[in-house]
């Protein structure tokens, strides 16, 4: 069973408007990805490519899946590692073709290990039949939660999850 994933970052009022290019719901342009808690370790999203996106002919383009693999990432640093973090090394192979005219798509990550001050997360790009299409291996600099609250606008766990 999973649970909604607030995005606290969409309500912050820091005198500038919050635009990420994954999850911003303000950004007409983004992804606007939701995210929803599969316990353990574990998140995922449903996602409707759009055409605009499109590489090949009814195709996912490559960098979009690569922007996929990174931001479902992000995310399972947030509410996993409870902490903020930037990407460090990205590597994502393409086993077949996202195509954009079908049901959504499933993106999922999952929180391998920490080591010292990195996380290593797998993350899959999945199509409406539940077959693997992209696979990914993120490797985030997680920042001390006290620096990342001081110094990077994190908002505590707590914040992504109602109660």
């Amino acid at each position: 069973m999973s649970h909604k994933i607030i995005n606290p970052f969409a309500v912050l009022d820091r005198g500038e408007r919050y635009n990420c290019f994954g999850c911003s719901p303000n950004n007409a342009l983004g992804l606007q990805l939701h995210f929803q808690d599969c316990g353990e370790n574990e998140i995922e999203s449903f996602w409707q490519p759009q055409k605009h996106l499109e590489g090949f002919f009814n195709v996912l383009h490559g960098g979009i899946q690569a922007t996929l693999h990174d931001e479902v990432a992000g995310w399972i640093v947030f509410t996993k590692c409870k902490t903020s973090g930037v990407t460090q090394n990205l590597n994502v192979k393409y086993l077949k073709p996202v195509f954009i005219n079908g049901p959504k798509i499933r993106i999922a990550g999952k929180l391998i290990e920490i080591k010292d001050k990195t996380a290593i997360i797998k993350t899959g790009i999945y199509n409406s039949e539940g077959q693997l299409c992209s696979e990914g291996e993120v490797e985030y600099f997680v920042f001390p939660e006290a620096v990342a609250k001081k110094r990077h606008f994190y908002p505590g766990v707590e914040a992504f999850y109602e109660g």
